[in-house]
Parts: structure tokens; sequence; C-alpha cells
């Protein structure tokens, strides 16, 4: 059964930095229990990718090896450092060593430029960077970078070398920064704790009743398929509850790629598949579909974008194993992770809503309209705080989380998402702040304004569109402007839609640029067959 540390269900009121929230009675004060509670499973797998596996305990041993490799390398607690590489076991193993040796994790945006790593290191001064050959060449020069050691499982540490139990510590003392593209300028680090990480976890092990001692060591494990780069929060979750829990766990070999996912789903018999509504669009439509064998797959929850219930209902004949676990999940970096979520039945009859709220989590709308829908603002002991912001309003000093989506809560505690307060485009998933897009386009000297919207799109949700007037008559095409974006923004930043206007954008009496008239005119002149350019990167 499970070790001597308590997880346990029973929500009461307790302090978090300084303010009131709920919490778990019963609870870890380090992330680090989540490795501890692993070795119930110890010969069980735990990643595949590709041709190797990594069982619980080689994990472990992994975790330690690199913990000794931090602190040979003269990483000491409170250091930062960053994790800049793709999605691999040596990348999970990172992580928790970084952890596991005081430090707190920085995982990078493996899409960004270098502008954006260097600022991520401006922001959180990193001791070092763990970074892999493809992305070396944009880490900045001034940071030490150092590659994972190699290893064979021969050279990890044995079982009873390792510690019992992890060292007990400050809850509230920092984890994990991860970046979020917030509503300006660059991304921002948010700062995620101990208790943020464990209270997430809980929340998740509570509503799918899968609590330590809720489960006997011969629980049946799960198979998930990972296909979120770990830089999110929604990919550390799907890493976090496996272990808890014995499961297997299966990273992609490269990109997302509709084919072989399938593949993967029928000869790995995956049962649980988490990712944003463009992932499950690419599946849907892909011709092997129909060919394949899926019927393992009993668990599909979308988030990470609007998921509109269409789309769930057409992925529950494509899936026939999911008839009762197709839902819906509503989180955020800034709140930790999950905020709400709903499969099955909850879901078929709650329509249009992300699922009941989790269990230490408290909302309050702000301003609510005739319908109710307002500004959503959420508490729990997960929530963040930004590293290295001051007078930011995003946090208020009573803890409550300013979202910037609209929305409202029915008397059930079920959660319904109705629309965006900022501006914020949603690529495939990926959050990219408009006015970021906006100041390195304004930066060109042929251009005098620009506004940057999300166009909606069938498979990406939307996509990142701008609106160009120039000055004078240096007029430079649309592959010459994306060349310019892409030299400072991540790719999935830079427009993939141009529209090049002669007049002045529209502004309110305070000089505001009216993006929703300009959406509406794209779309009238889009129908008319009127509006510029199309080009790569949609």
């Amino acid at each position: 059964m499970s070790s001597v540390i308590t997880w346990g269900d029973q929500v009461v009121t307790g302090v978090v930095n300084g303010h009131p929230s709920f919490v778990y009675q019963d609870r870890p004060r380090s992330i680090m229990a989540a490795v501890t509670e692993a070795r119930r499973w110890a010969n069980r797998p735990f990643i595949r990718h590709g041709a190797r596996t990594v069982t619980f305990a080689e994990h472990e041993g992994m975790v330690r090896y690199f913990a000794e490799f931090l602190q040979a390398n003269g990483v000491r607690p409170g250091e930062r450092v960053g994790i800049y590489s793709a999605n691999n076991p040596e990348w999970v193993a990172m992580f928790f060593a970084i952890i596991a040796v005081g430090g707190i994790a920085v995982p990078f945006n493996g899409w960004w430029s270098a502008d954006e790593v260097d600022n991520a290191c401006a922001v959180t001064s990193p001791a070092l960077i763990i970074v892999d050959e493809p992305r070396a060449s944009r880490a900045p020069a001034g940071v030490r970078q150092l590659r994972p050691p190699a290893l064979g499982i021969g050279e990890l540490p044995v079982w009873s070398e390792l510690a019992d139990e992890p060292a007990q510590q400050d809850e509230d003392a920092p984890a994990v920064i991860l970046f979020t593209a917030g509503t300006t300028s660059f991304p921002k680090g948010a700062v995620l704790s101990h208790r943020a990480l464990v209270a997430n976890l809980q929340n998740l092990l509570t509503v799918s009743r899968k609590l330590p001692h809720q489960i006997s060591d011969d629980n049946a494990p799960s198979v998930t398929l990972v296909g979120l780069p770990l830089f999110h929060i929604g990919a550390i979750q799907l890493i976090l509850v496996p272990l808890m829990t014995g499961s297997e766990i299966i990273f992609l070999e490269g990109r997302f790629e509709a084919g072989d996912v399938l593949s993967l789903i029928e000869t790995r018999g995956v049962t649980m598949f988490s990712g944003v509504p463009t992932m499950m669009e690419r599946l849907l439509a892909h011709e092997d579909i129909s060919r394949r064998d899926l019927r393992s797959l009993r668990t599909v929850v979308l988030g990470g974008a609007p998921v509109d219930d269409h789309l769930l209902g057409r992925v529950r004949p494509a899936f026939p194993g999911t008839v009762r676990g197709v839902g819906r999940t509503y989180g955020l970096t800034e709140a930790g992770g999950v905020v709400s979520t709903g499969v099955g039945a909850d879901i078929a009859s709650h329509p249009g809503s992300s699922g009941r709220l989790a269990p230490v989590v408290e909302v309050r709308v702000e301003s609510p309209d005739s319908n109710g829908n307002g500004e959503l603002l959420f508490r729990s002991p997960a929530a963040m705080d930004y590293w290295g912001v001051t007078g930011d309003d995003t946090v208020s000093p009573e803890g409550w989380v300013r979202t910037g989506d609209l929305g409202h809560v029915d008397h059930e505690g079920f959660l319904y998402v109705t629309g965006r307060a900022k501006d914020v485009i949603i690529r495939g998933g990926e959050n990219v702040a408009a006015a970021r897009v906006e100041s390195v386009l304004r930066v060109h000297p042929a251009v005098q304004e620009v506004a940057v919207i999300g166009l909606p799109d069938p498979d990406l949700g939307e996509i990142v569109a701008a609106i160009i007037e120039f000055r004078g008559p240096d007029r430079p095409t649309v592959a010459e402007l994306e060349s310019f974006a892409a030299e400072s923004l991540a790719r999935f930043a830079v427009p993939a839609r141009w529209w090049i206007r002669s007049q002045p954008l529209p502004v309110n009496d305070a000089g505001k640029i009216l993006k929703r008239r300009l959406l509406s005119e794209w779309l009238e002149e889009e129908a008319a067959g009127s509006v510029g350019a199309t080009s790569v990167g949609g």
C-alpha cells in the first residue's frame, strides 16, 4: 500500500500567503512526495518513448543521478535551472532532480525565438540551462549551458541507495516557474510553489477517486498519450497523476502527427488522451481513423482552448470506448492547473459547461451582465504569483486570480466559460499575446500602425492575423514581414494572415484601435474575396 505520507480529500479553510483559502487538511508539503508514492510500482513501465522504456524504479534512479549531477555543477537551493529540450524521459527526471536539490525548475517554451529565451533568462537569472542540441543556438551565450549526462541503466543508483522519504520543507517555497503569454509584451514567469503543485495534483486525484489509500498495489494501470509539450502545466499534470497511480505515459517521438497518434493508440493500447481541440480535430479528419482499432481509448479530455459540444459529440462514435469518458477541462497556468473538469454524464447533462469546480477552488464573477456573465476570478492554494513582476493586478492581495475570461458558475458548481476579455489569441492551444506581436511589427520602419487579432480557424481554433497600415511609399512584401517577425517571435506567433490597408485603422475617442470592428470588417471583406495575402504558417 501507500507510504506514510498522508493524502486526504477533506477540505477545510486555511491560510495561504496571508489570506483565507480552501485547503486539503491532509496533504504532503513537497511535490517530491509523488516520486515517493511511485515506489509502489517499482518494476512497472512508467515512460515509453519510441523504443525506450523506463520503469518507475529506473525513473527515480535517473532523478537521483541527475540531482547529483546538478549538485556537482554547483546548483544550490533557491537557484533557477532552465530546461530547454524536447519531451523525453530525461526532461521528466531533470525536472524532479532540480526540485529535489531545492532548485526551481524553469521549463522554456521549445518554440521560442532567441529574443524570447533571452528575456526568460533575464527575468529568472538561471544558474544554468539544460539544453538539447537543436535549441542550443537560441540560448544566450552568457548563460551556462549543459547537456543532460548520457547514462546507461547499469549506471543508475540501485533502489536501496535512494532516500526513503522526500525532505519536508516550506510548502510555499517555489518549485517551478512556467511562462505564460499574459496580455502584453514578453511572456511572464508564473511561480508555482510546492503547495500549488500538490494542491492541483490532489484535486485531480480526489475528483477521480484515486488518492493513494483509495487504490491497491495491483491497481490496473492506464496508458496516457502525452501530446502536449512539457513546458505546459497540462503536460506536467499528465506526468504527476501516473506517478501516483502506477500508470504508463507515452511520448511522441516528434511533432504531433495524427496518423502516428492513431497508430500509437492502437498498438500501445492507449486508454487516455488529453489535448487541445486542434489535436482532436486532426485525429477525426485523418483517413486512418476508420482503419484502426481504437477501442482501448476510454477517456478523452479536451481543454486549453474553447471546446464546443459538437466536437465532443463527434469524439464518441470515432472512439467507441469513450461512451462515458469524453469531457472538458478548464485551467490556466496562473491558477496552477485545473480549475474545473467533467466527463461523461456530468458534461452531457450540463451542455456547454467545463465541468464542476475542483474541490479547493473558489470563484468570483466580477461585474456580471444581465445573463450573469462577468470576468472570472479564482482563488485556490494552487494559484501562482509572478516572478520579478511588480505593479501587476493579476493576483489580488486576497489571492484572487484575474483570468481575463468571461463566464459564470451555476448553482451546482458547474463552470461555463463564455468568452474572453483579455487580448490573447489561442492558436492550437498556444497563447499568443497580441500586444507582443504588435510591438515587434511596429519596429519595422515601413509600418505606421498595426493591430493583431485572432481569426477563426477550423483546425487551430484561431490563427494570428495582422492588419497593417504602411508609412511612405516603401511597402515590404508579406514574405518580408514574416521574415522580420520570425526574428523575434516564436513560430506559432508569426501572423499567418495579413491585411494591408490603405486607410488608417479605426479608433475610438480615446485613440484605442477598434479590434472588434476590424475583425468584423475582415470577415466581411474575406467573404467578398478582397482581403490581402494568405501566407505560410497557418
